[in-house]
């Protein structure tokens, strides 16, 4: 079952998506519209992996930045932004572990099929070299994702055309887009703690 309840094969799961670079622009449906954005994804392989500081802006240069940290990018002016970066504090706070720590993250380089370098800042720590991965970006906002290794093999490359994987695929993304969104707007411990727990849920 999907998170929508809806049936999908076990097939359709292992193969929703491949090592090849993709970038998706059907129109996805439910949270994807209310995030306000498609987004594009492209697939590969993690090839490099280094723990970086991640108040190191000099670690940032040339790459994406995904994660919690990621949500700073963009932010504005505006009187959200205070309660944005006191939920970024309050959370990379408590990645470090004590306020006399640096928080760290990882910085990973995905190899896409046609041998494209992607790389990603992030606080997000599962993924391992090797793994095969979604690089998502939509609204700003960047993701990594680990994904079945039977997705990156080159016999599913055709499953990309299917529609119905494409949108499968931008669902997850919206979907993770909301979470942060969310996080963004939560003003007590409370909700910041619901909105890092569903991020783990839907981002990772």
């Amino acid at each position: 079952m999907n998170r929508n309840g809806n049936p999908i094969g076990t097939a359709t799961i292992a193969l929703l998506a491949t090592c090849l670079i993709v970038g998706f622009v059907a129109p996805a449906s439910g949270q994807a519209q209310r995030a306000g954005a498609t987004a594009s994804i492209r697939v590969g392989e993690v090839v490099a992996q280094e723990r970086v500081e991640l108040k190191d802006d000099s670690v940032k240069k040339g790459a994406l930045v995904g994660g919690v940290i990621g949500l700073a990018a963009g932010s504005g002016k505006s009187g959200k932004t205070t309660r944005k970066r006191a939920a970024i504090g309050a959370t990379l706070g408590g990645m470090a572990g004590s306020a006399k720590k640096k928080p760290t993250g990882m910085k990973y380089s995905v190899r896409t099929a046609d041998g494209t370098i992607i790389q990603i800042v992030t606080d997000q720590t599962q993924i391992r070299l090797g793994d095969c991965v979604t690089v998502e970006e939509s609204g700003g906002k960047a993701n990594i994702r680990r994904i079945s290794d039977t997705a990156c093999q080159p016999e599913s490359a055709p499953i990309l055309n299917d529609p119905a994987i494409q949108a499968e695929l931008q669902e997850e993304a919206a979907e993770c887009v909301a979470v942060k969104e969310e996080l963004l707007a939560a003003e007590t411990d409370e909700a910041i703690d619901r909105a890092l727990r569903k991020m783990s849920i839907f981002c990772d």
